[in-house]
């Protein structure tokens, strides 16, 4: 049983052995120095670079960015400042510190020429990200760090160093700060160059820690005493550098908290007839709601029940400021600019209310446009079609010559009611018999759907005047 115990946790270690398939050590040490070097195309790379990720965070571009992280040979220096300190080989430790900050400095001086001049001036989305770190940036440099160190010390060197370039972003927080300079925002400045120091320092760290665990060779001997002064210094600035990062992470998060719970507050409990929200505005900062209304205006007990509501949420401690446009069916034009200028101060208020109101006369249009239509149907009604019904007719009575029909109502004096129906006028040349009317009518019962027909027969004589003169005429040739 021990036995089976002792190779499952064997098994375990080989599984997670830093030294499985590790490269030589004069190799890693090699490619650890030819990484932070300055000579030679590095410095070229890193200026292309710098440029590349200007342009991707000023036109708001996350591939462009990307790219250039890629590129980005900032992450040399950096690994050797840990591989010099591991080693013990500070003079390696102290030349690749000088190196890294003249590439610092290059950057800084290429993204503020390019932002000096760029005609575009608004700080885009991927800029904003790079001016607030949190502790989950410390997260990501660490084990960013960690996958970068262990692939650079492999025989085969795989996808992890591009992907740990991408993962801890050593470009964008430096072109982030030449924009604060360019622009003269040192929030900006100060944020981006702390993100840029917790990534370099964390990715240092988790360099030290592998390649300590890698047991290389040592370069120089130090004594205990200046080793230990090493690593004091080096959990003093752990902790420093986590701080700040820590309180900002703690920070984002209660604001998104909150900023959630104020959502569901106004969803659950702005549900009021005839009234529509336009405008809603959640300061965590000034620890405000603002909800702008329009439409039936809400009583004030309402209003109070609605701030006493914020408890619930978790939202105790925020000021619920509700702005109210009241509209009226039958608003004009006049009245609707002058609420606009009353209640929305700011272009996108104006535009929501404007879209409500836009709506809502759409909406008027609409109906009575329906109910124009109904009254047109209706009256179309009282015309019947009576083509066809003439041609049948005339197939069954052929002396009848043409029809006329509509509704009609009728009604006689003293008579209490009036009878609506169908009236329909047969043109004859000949009259029918009683019993070929009483035919017509059933038959125009049957084919009009209704149950009161009226039948009036008007027989056409200019026919026989006309067939006495043609008689007449052909008299006198013969």
């Amino acid at each position: 049983m021990k036995l089976q115990e002792g190779r499952f946790i064997q098994g375990l270690r080989n599984m997670f052995s830093l030294r499985w398939d590790m490269a030589d050590p004069d190799e890693i040490h090699n490619t650890i120095i030819s990484g932070a070097k300055l000579q030679g195309t590095n410095m070229c790379i890193l200026m292309l670079a710098i440029l590349i990720a200007s342009i991707g965070l000023n036109m708001n571009s996350t591939a462009v960015i990307i790219g250039a992280m890629l590129i980005s040979p900032l992450m040399g220096g950096i690994t050797a400042i840990g591989y010099g300190i591991a080693t013990n080989d500070l003079t390696l430790s102290k030349g690749a510190a000088i190196r890294l900050g003249i590439q610092v400095v290059i950057c800084l001086i290429t993204s503020t020429i390019y932002f000096t001049i760029s005609p575009i001036t608004t700080a885009s989305s991927e800029l904003l990200a790079r001016t607030t770190p949190t502790a989950w940036d410390v997260l990501i440099a660490l084990f960013g760090g960690l996958a970068g160190i262990i692939g650079q010390t492999r025989k085969e060197k795989s996808n992890v160093i591009p992907g740990v370039a991408i993962a801890t972003a050593l470009m964008p927080p430096l072109c982030t700060a030449g924009y604060g300079l360019a622009r003269h925002r040192l929030d900006y400045f100060g944020g981006a160059l702390y993100l840029f120091f917790i990534n370099s320092f964390f990715i240092c760290l988790a360099a030290i820690v592998v390649l300590k665990l890698l047991r290389l060779p040592h370069g120089n001997d130090i004594s205990p005493k200046a080793l230990k002064k090493i690593h004091r210094n080096i959990a003093f600035i752990t902790v420093i550098t986590m701080l700040p990062s820590i309180y900002l992470g703690y920070d984002i998060v209660k604001k998104t908290m909150d900023n959630s719970s104020a959502e569901k507050f106004i969803t659950e409990n702005f549900d009021f007839d005839g009234t529509q929200i336009v405008q809603k505005t959640i300061d965590t900062d000034k620890r405000m709601i603002e909800v702008a209304l329009l439409g039936k205006k809400i009583s004030t007990a309402d209003t109070k029940a609605l701030q006493s509501e914020l408890k619930a949420f978790g939202l105790g401690d925020y000021k619920l400021v509700i702005t109210q446009t009241e509209v009226e069916s039958g608003v004009t034009a006049d009245e609707v600019e002058k609420m606009l200028e009353k209640n929305a101060d700011d272009e996108e208020t104006q535009n929501k209310v404007a879209q409500v109101l836009a709506q809502k006369e759409n909406d008027d249009l609409k109906a009575e446009n329906e109910n124009l239509k109904a009254q047109l149907d209706s009256y179309q009604s009282y015309d019947i079609d009576m083509s066809d019904i003439a041609e049948e007719l005339a197939i069954v009575y052929p002396n009848i010559t043409g029809a006329a029909g509509g509704h009609m109502s009728s009604h006689s004096v003293g008579s209490p009611t009036t009878v609506n129906g169908v009236t329909v006028v047969l043109y004859e040349n000949k009259a029918l018999t009683d019993e070929q009317l009483k035919t017509v009518t059933e038959l125009l019962k049957k084919r009009l759907d209704v149950s009161n027909v009226t039948v009036i027969q008007q027989v056409e004589k200019q026919k026989d005047t006309t067939s006495k003169a043609e008689s007449t005429d052909k008299k006198k040739k013969n």
